[in-house]
C-alpha cells in the first residue's frame, strides 16, 4: 500500500510520520503541487491525504490508480465528491478534531468584538488609561445565540453559550431536535438572534446561504460571528451593512475576495486568518483522526466516509 501526503502538512513531527509509515510506503511532499504534479503524484499512490490541494471533477478524471482518500479538514468543498465516486475513490474527512477549538475561538472573535478589544488594546499602547466612552461593551448574559447549523461545534459553542448565561437558538435542514439548542425555522433565527454564529459546511445548496435579504432580517444590533467558509455570506452585503450601521459587527475567520479591503478597515470587525481549529490539542487529534481514517479503510471498515464508489455503502 502506498501512501501519499499530498501537499505541504501544517503539522506533522517525526513520531507521527513513523507511525504513518507503519501502515504502509508512506511519502510526504512538503509543497502545494500545480495541477500536472498532484495528478502525477495521485496516479502513484493507492491512499492519500490531502490538505491544500483542491481536487475538482476535471483533475480527478485523469486519476486511475488512487482509491481513498482523506482530507485533513472537517470541510469537504475542496473535492468534487461526484466526480470521486465516479473515479472509484473512496473519501474521508475530519469531523471531530477541532471542534471545542472552533468553539473557544467563535467565542474569543464574539468577545473581542462585543468587547471592542482590538482598539482598546490600541489606545492603551498610546498611553490611554481609564478611558471609558469609545469602548462601550455589550454583556453578553441574557443575549439570545443563533446558530446556523446544528452539529458537532454548534452543540459545543451552546454549551459554551450557557456558561455565559446566553439562550441558544438554532436552525437545521430538517427541524431536527437537539440537545441544549432550541431548534427554530431559519427566518426565526434572523429575527431573533443578537449574536448568529454560522456552523455550516459550504455547499453548492450553503454558498451564500446567507444572502443580502437574509442579512436585512438581523437585528442592527446583531453581531454576526463565521468561522466556516466566508463564501456562506453574500460578503458585499455584510459590508454595506456594516458601514452603513445596520449590522453591529462581524468577526470572521475567512475572507473571500468581494470587498474584502472594506472589512479590513472597518472597526466593528475583527478578522482571523483560519486559525478557529489550530490549537495544540486539536492539530494533534487531527493526526490521530486522520489515522484512524486509514486504519479502518486498510482493515475494509472505513471511517468518517463522505463518499464511496458506486456499489459500496457510505453512512
Amino acid at each position: 500500500m502506498r501512501i501519499v501526503y499530498l501537499d505541504e502538512p501544517t503539522y506533522l513531527p517525526g513520531a507521527w510520520r513513523r507511525r504513518f509509515a507503519e501502515l504502509g510506503d508512506f511519502e510526504v511532499f512538503h509543497d502545494r503541487p500545480d495541477r500536472r504534479t498532484a495528478v502525477n503524484r495521485l496516479n502513484g499512490a493507492d491512499a492519500a491525504i490531502v490538505e491544500w490541494t483542491h481536487l475538482d471533477a476535471e483533475l480527478l478524471a485523469e486519476v486511475d490508480r488512487l482509491r481513498y482518500l482523506t482530507l485533513v479538514t472537517s470541510s469537504f468543498d475542496a473535492v468534487d465528491l461526484s466526480a470521486a465516486r465516479e473515479r472509484g475513490i473512496t473519501v474521508a474527512h475530519c469531523p471531530d478534531y477541532s471542534c471545542q477549538a472552533v468553539a473557544e475561538h467563535t467565542f474569543a472573535l464574539l468577545l473581542a468584538v462585543s468587547r471592542r478589544l482590538l482598539p482598546a488594546d490600541r489606545a492603551v499602547r498610546k498611553g490611554a488609561s481609564h478611558l471609558y466612552p469609545p469602548f462601550l461593551g455589550r454583556q453578553l448574559s441574557g443575549l439570545t445565540l443563533g446558530v446556523l447549523g446544528t452539529g458537532r461545534i454548534a452543540t459545543a459553542v451552546a454549551r459554551i453559550a450557557a456558561g455565559f448565561g446566553m439562550q441558544a437558538i438554532g436552525a437545521n435542514r430538517t427541524g431536527t431536535a437537539v440537545s441544549g439548542i432550541t431548534v427554530v425555522p431559519l427566518e426565526d433565527l434572523l429575527d431573533r438572534s443578537d449574536v448568529l454564529s454560522l456552523h455550516v459546511p459550504l455547499t453548492p445548496a450553503t454558498r451564500r446561504i446567507l444572502t443580502a435579504e437574509r442579512l436585512a432580517m438581523l437585528r442592527p444590533t446583531a453581531v454576526l460571528v463565521n468561522t466556516c467558509r466566508g463564501a456562506l455570506v453574500d460578503q458585499s452585503a455584510l459590508a454595506r451593512m456594516l458601514v452603513d450601521g445596520r449590522l453591529a459587527g462581524a468577526a470572521l475567520d475567512d475572507l473571500v475576495d468581494d470587498d474584502a479591503e472594506v472589512l479590513r478597515g472597518l472597526g466593528n470587525v475583527v478578522l482571523s486568518p483560519g486559525i478557529a481549529w489550530y490549537t495544540d490539542t486539536a492539530r494533534t487529534a487531527n493526526l490521530a483522526e486522520i489515522h484512524h481514517n486509514l486504519t479502518t479503510y486498510l482493515a475494509g471498515r472505513p471511517a468518517n466516509v463522505l463518499t464511496a464508489p458506486h456499489g459500496q455503502s457510505s453512512p
